[in-house]
């Protein structure tokens, strides 16, 4: 009952406001139902104000500040239309004349003077200012929403990133860590994708909406979708600037955006340069040098080691121990405990150990 103390008392007094007023007016010459009539209205009225109280709610403080400027300059300009054609018409056109200019220049000055103000750029100090108010005042949760904790760097997704899908391993694995931030017009140009006529240009925006549900639940509660846009930019240039206001780090297959973004000063995470990174040191065809130190498992085996510690499985090396060998790598098996490389003899090297 708390939660709707207040409705109910504007209700109750919309109702005895409405009913006072026809009462004073309509009681004696019209009776009882007039005022109830009149409460009526008002609980009416009351209701009317409740359903644009939770609407305005929702807008953003730039929208309703525009919205009510743009209000009070078209009544003005609506009053000042209808003083000018006084000289000509009275009465119930004069009337007509300003209910009807107020409404429409009012509704066109809520419109526009809630969309154009966004295009000033003093939206955007404003916007900063009530940003930098909320970190402070959310202290120590981080500026970027209460959800998140401030345990790592923000980190923005770009389409690139999340159309590869190799950013999912980073995620499964714990590489990659929270929060992940989510430009809605990356989001968008991924739905259009999805949306495409064209068959492989929709495989991949499914593909990559079916990996963006799966981040979510791997990051549970991280990964966030951001609505801050700007006009007149280009996407790279939005991200870099959504960058640069969170602090975050992009991340992106773009090398394009990976240059730009670095002559601005932004810290990106390369998913190729990571991945080129950690690619192997040998492969298969290549010719290594290696000393067999010990029998293999399987029959004729010799195994050796790489600098770094990888164990190198040679085939009939196994009388072979102590000598360095020239092997050329067949091929690498891959595990969670690390990697083993096979290969086969090229000739054995006339020097012992």
């Amino acid at each position: 009952m708390r939660k709707y103390f207040f409705q109910s008392l504007l209700l109750g007094i919309s109702f005895f406001l409405g009913a006072g007023i026809f009462y004073y007016f309509y009681y004696a010459e019209r009776g009882l139902p007039w005022v109830i009539a009149g409460g009526l209205l008002g609980v009416a009225l009351g209701i009317i104000t409740l359903y644009l109280e939770e609407k305005i709610r929702k807008l953003p403080l730039l929208k309703i500040v525009g919205g009510s400027l743009g209000l009070i300059l078209g009544l003005a300009l609506a009053k000042l239309i209808s003083s000018f054609f006084e000289i000509f018409t009275a009465g119930v056109w004069q009337v007509f004349l300003y209910a009807m200019s107020a409404l429409g220049l009012g509704y066109l000055g809520i419109m526009l003077g809630g969309k154009k103000i966004e295009e000033i750029v003093i939206s955007e100090f404003f916007e900063r200012l009530g940003e930098k108010l909320a970190s402070k005042i959310s202290t120590p949760v981080s500026s970027i929403s209460k959800k998140f904790a401030r345990k790592g760097t923000p980190k923005i997704l770009d389409t690139s990133a999340i159309i590869d899908g190799r950013i999912l391993e980073l995620a499964k694995t714990g590489w990659l860590e929270g929060p992940l931030l989510l430009p809605r017009i990356i989001l968008e140009e991924i739905q259009m994708l999805a949306d495409s006529t064209d068959p492989a240009k929709r495989a991949k925006g499914r593909r990559a909406l079916d990996l963006l549900k799966e981040l979510k639940e791997t990051f549970k509660g991280e990964l966030r979708i951001i609505d801050q846009n700007y006009k007149n930019l280009p996407t790279d240039e939005k991200l870099i600037k959504l960058c640069s206001e969170f602090s975050a780090k992009l991340v992106t297959t773009d090398y394009n955006l990976n240059k730009m973004s670095q002559l601005y000063g932004v810290e990106v995470l390369n998913i190729n340069e990571l991945f080129l990174a950690l690619r192997p040191s040998v492969r298969p065809g290549d010719l290594i040098t290696i000393q067999i130190i010990k029998e293999g498992k399987e029959r004729e085996q010799g195994v050796g080691y790489l600098e770094d510690g990888t164990m190198v499985v040679v085939e009939n090396a196994k009388h072979l121990i102590g000598k360095h060998l020239d092997v050329v790598v067949s091929h690498l098996l891959h595990s969670p405990t690390g990697r083993i490389v096979f290969a086969q003899l090229r000739e054995v090297k006339t020097f012992n150990a």
